[in-house]
């Protein structure tokens, strides 16, 4: 997302500031158009109250002026949608001093707009201060997260690093990141926790009533407030939460809970031990058409530690949900809203 607003002219004025100290530093920028489409079209349907983008903007024009200043504007001059949703990438990846002693990346699955980066309203909390998470990888990891390489190659992408971590990318029609998924599901063997902004996958949500049946312990947390897929969620809780045709003595119900307040976080947690973050919502789109990033931790401490942290204080701030206690919503738009994610 790279909205008209304070957030990304702060970017844009640090990256000439950046510029000014080191003129010979090189930044290369790459931006899918699919989204901008659609950011120009709402700028239009509601008679300029929404952002527009940032590339139509003054600040912009000003900052792409540069010569230090690389950037990929990947679109195509036609009307059909499918050919602007092949080439939407969603990963939200920085590297800085690629193939270099001191490189790093971070791998994120927020957007730079004010909803992410402004501190939260509890008056308005679905505006402010949305809850997200990142990661900061350093060393030899960042050298194997090189888009051009994988551009060139089109092929999906999955290295680990030592034994502890790695990077799964969809790429180029190769979607394997809901089979990794999958594989880590089938690795638990005591417990797993969901936090996520949407969850309307069925093999998903089909594969966690399994786990769930053999005893595991599930724990979903979801957002109250979901943009524009409430009922395509409420509708995904019911799917989870519904009885089974039979009776399992080792059947475990799956915990759901709601969050008071935005979440845009994409974060599984696995036996306390695996954590997977990135960019990858649990949907159909993000399996089957979108360009995305994830990383994979295996260990107990660091990261895993952090996540399990901050996940048991999300559950201080949410409210149970059962089958009898479902918020309403109507399952003709659930259908519909499902066909978008």
């Amino acid at each position: 997302m790279w909205r008209d607003d304070a957030s990304w002219k702060s970017i844009l004025d640090a990256l000439s500031k950046k510029i000014q100290i080191n003129p010979q530093i090189k930044i290369f920028i790459e931006k899918d158009a699919f989204w901008t489409r659609v950011y120009n079209f709402q700028k239009y349907i509601t008679f300029w109250r929404l952002w527009w983008d940032i590339f139509f903007s003054d600040h912009w024009k000003d900052f792409i002026k540069k010569e230090n200043i690389e950037f990929k504007y990947i679109w195509y001059s036609s009307l059909l949608l499918f050919k602007y949703i092949k080439e939407n990438d969603h990963s939200k990846v920085y590297l800085f001093d690629e193939n270099t002693n001191s490189c790093k990346a971070i791998i994120w699955w927020m957007n730079i707009s004010d909803e992410y980066l402004t501190p939260q309203d509890k008056n308005n909390p679905s505006k402010w201060g949305w809850h997200d998470y990142m990661v900061l990888i350093k060393w030899e990891l960042t050298k194997n997260i090189n888009i051009n390489n994988f551009k060139k190659n089109k092929k999906f992408f999955s290295r680990k690093i030592h034994e502890w971590i790695g990077v799964l990318m969809n790429i180029q029609n190769k979607q394997s990141i809901r089979k990794e998924i999958l594989k880590e599901f089938a690795r638990a063997k005591k417990s797993i926790i969901i936090e996520h902004w949407y969850l309307t996958d069925n093999i998903i949500i089909k594969n966690l009533r399994k786990i769930s049946q053999k005893g595991i312990n599930v724990t979903i947390i979801m957002p109250d407030t979901s943009d524009w897929v409430y009922h395509a969620n409420m509708h995904s809780i019911y799917n989870l939460l519904r009885p089974s045709r039979f009776r399992n003595p080792h059947n475990k119900e799956i915990e759901i809970y709601l969050y008071k307040w935005m979440i845009h976080a994409k974060v599984i947690l696995i036996d306390e031990f695996t954590s997977i973050i990135g960019s990858a919502n649990l949907t159909n789109w993000s399996f089957d058409l979108l360009k995305e990033t994830n990383a994979i931790f295996r260990q107990k401490n660091w990261i895993t530690k952090d996540l399990l942290e901050q996940l048991n204080k999300d559950l201080e701030n949410c409210k149970r949900i059962t089958i009898w206690n479902i918020p309403k919503y109507n399952k003709w738009l659930a259908w519909f809203q499902g066909i978008f994610i």
